[in-house]
């Protein structure tokens, strides 16, 4: 099964308002979404609903387990619209959702789950003879509940190494939220030579990270040469910053 990619192709289904939402909440809130859908062939499209908790770590290893299991689950609170609708032909339709937040308890933090939107779709192998293989797309879509503003965010560098594959040669950092809310680090790298003359910042990579979750972070440094060198990395969040300093040496 294909996560996360531009259509569900067996129904030729769009979702064109994005695969995150994300909502301010707080105890006792009712909150409304929906998801726009495309059908853009020339035949209905029936399509599945169902919720389902997400995880992921920089292993590159990601979980969609059962609704609820989670702490920092929000999937008991959506109620979805139905677990079915037919899209029809070249049209555009939208499917609702709502969040119900207990009233009863004070969160804080980012709380999260998907809606998982996928083709339902009946076949008829009896006629088949031998191993069928039949691929079917979907789409995740991100449910995000904050709760309060965001204070004491941190994160933490699990891993980091240099590795040179196919002569690209890349700074990399396991990175893990260790905070209550959802942030979307970048990663960058002043390189110092071994005279401790700044040679110059490399842009890195940018990714949405849930508390808990963890991501592998890569910079780019194919401009600089064989020798020793210092490495700040730093690891920027809107106006928060967190850094780092490594010796590095290149052969």
């Amino acid at each position: 099964i294909v996560v996360l990619i531009a259509s569900l192709a067996a129904a030729d289904v769009l979702i064109t308002n994005g695969l995150t939402h994300v909502f301010s909440a707080g105890p006792g809130s009712v909150l409304s979404g929906r998801i726009n859908l495309q059908n853009t062939s020339a035949e209905p499209a029936r399509v599945r609903f169902y919720i389902r908790d997400y995880f992921f770590d920089y292993t590159g290893w990601t979980g969609y387990g059962e609704p609820g299991e989670l702490e920092r689950s929000n999937a008991d609170w959506l109620e979805l619209q139905a677990p079915e609708i037919t899209v029809p032909a070249s049209a555009e339709t939208s499917f609702n959702f709502s969040i119900v937040v207990p009233e009863d308890q004070d969160f804080r933090g980012t709380f999260w789950s998907v809606i998982m939107v996928e083709p339902a779709i009946i076949y008829d192998d009896e006629d088949s003879p031998g191993v069928t293989v039949r691929t079917m797309t979907r789409y995740a879509i991100q449910i995000v509940t904050n709760f309060g503003e965001a204070v004491e965010n941190n994160v933490s560098i699990v891993g980091r190494g240099l590795s040179d594959k196919e002569g690209i040669r890349t700074l990399f950092l396991d990175i893990q939220n260790t905070g209550d809310w959802l942030l979307r680090p970048a990663v960058s790298a002043r390189v110092f030579d071994s005279a401790g003359a700044m040679i110059g910042e490399f842009e890195g990579e940018s990714f949405r990270l849930y508390p808990g979750t963890s991501r592998r972070f890569n910079v780019v440094l194919n401009e600089l040469s064989p020798g020793n060198y210092t490495v700040l990395a730093l690891i920027r969040d809107g106006d928060e910053v967190w850094g780092a300093q490594y010796s590095m040496s290149i052969e």
